[in-house]
């Protein structure tokens, strides 16, 4: 299998991104996977730091290499928005393909000082990891707010400056930089519109772009911005979640049933198709 940066470097030459999507269970896993599989798609399954403490690093990398085996597909594994150096050392051992450093709340120089860190420790560990970092504190959180101003959330950071990004990966020498151009983590009461004048500026930085929030950009600037930017890799997380728990509700609520592998076919079917509809939005399918 060819590693990630080859799929980054073909996504960014031939104009698609690739999904990160992001999963604690053997369910969501199995959804991912699933959608890959039929669509023949490279994906990227990613844990937060709180769902690799609840999965376990190792687990989740032993998922990801069975369905490596199983399909042949280019399944890859990402450790998302972490903070913690002793976390990011453990899913390096592990066997993690990606490694997101999120220094974003700390002053510019002391993020820029700990992502060069992050940067030469796996460099000098394993060939082929690829270390994204952020600048920009990029807003909301991973659930739905259906209620609230998107606009009021936008508001609540600082959009990244292409100069400052610029100084930043030259001196870190980070692989993908996380961009903050409007993107927010969480669905909110409208779809957030991107500013893709600093966007393009971003696409010129030496380095490949990611872009959080993919669960409630309309369809239309998802392909804009994969167009506009050059952006490699998107992340969803509440779409998944959002479906997970709809179905799973339904099932509690219609069948009777308490064994847990009888209870989940319908929940694993519904979070697929949302990464089926990614898949196609971002212009990954028939990609292997």
């Amino acid at each position: 299998m060819k590693n990630i940066r080859h799929y980054f470097e073909k996504a960014k030459r031939q104009g698609f991104a690739i999904g990160a999507f992001n999963a604690a269970n053997l369910e969501v896993v199995k959804a991912i996977v699933g959608a890959a599989e039929k669509l023949r798609s490279p994906v990227i399954i990613e844990s937060s730091s709180g769902q690799t403490e609840y999965a376990d690093e190792d687990n989740l990398f032993d998922f990801v290499q069975n369905a490596r085996e199983e399909t042949g597909l280019p399944i890859f594994l990402n450790l998302d928005h972490a903070h913690d150096l002793k976390l990011i050392k453990k899913a390096v051992k592990a066997g993690y393909d990606l490694i997101h450093f999120d220094g974003s709340k700390l002053l510019f120089r002391e993020n820029m000082r700990r992502a060069k860190k992050v940067v030469s420790y796996v460099r000098k560990k394993r060939k082929g990891i690829l270390v994204e970092a952020e600048i920009d504190y990029i807003t909301g959180s991973s659930a739905p707010h259906l209620t609230k101003s998107i606009k009021a959330v936008q508001r609540q950071g600082n959009y990244t400056n292409p100069e400052r990004a610029r100084q930043f990966v030259k001196l870190t020498g980070v692989d993908t930089l996380a961009v903050f151009v409007g993107n927010v983590h969480g669905v909110y009461d409208a779809p957030p519109m991107l500013d893709f004048d600093r966007l393009n500026e971003l696409s010129k930085l030496p380095c490949f772009l990611s872009l959080h929030g993919g669960s409630g950009i309309a369809a239309p600037t998802i392909k804009k911005t994969i167009e506009t930017g050059r952006v490699v890799k998107i992340n969803v997380n509440t779409e998944l979640r959002m479906a997970y728990r709809k179905a799973l509700e339904k099932q509690l609520k219609t069948s009777d049933e308490v064994a847990i592998y009888k209870l989940m076919p319908p929940v694993i079917s519904a979070v697929q198709k949302v990464v089926e509809k990614k898949i196609r939005i971002f212009g990954s399918k028939g990609k292997v």
